[in-house]
């Protein structure tokens, strides 16, 4: 017998999280690094600091939650996806 497990994404209300890119240039990540992600839109977008559009974010999740950032539903490519983990 053989079962095969899908995750399913389901976004009704459309981006309730963007990443505030003032200067709409590329941010490199990379993988196993950390990440700041803070409500100040004042601040510019770096590797290691990213602002956001919600200020309720840290009350929102919780030690080990995973966080989708992407555009894969737009450009359907993961090279601009990732899923920080809360830590």
């Amino acid at each position: 017998m053989c079962v095969l497990y899908h995750q399913v994404m389901l976004d009704t209300t459309g981006p309730e999280l963007l990443v505030v890119n003032k200067g709409n240039h590329p941010i490199p990540l990379e993988a196993d690094s950390f990440v700041v992600l803070t409500p100040d839109q004042e601040k510019e977008a770096t590797s290691d600091l990213l602002p956001v559009n919600f200020g309720g974010l840290a009350k929102t999740v919780k030690l080990g939650d995973t966080i989708f950032l992407g555009q894969y539903l737009f450009t359907g490519s993961e090279a601009t996806s990732v899923w920080p983990e809360v830590s």
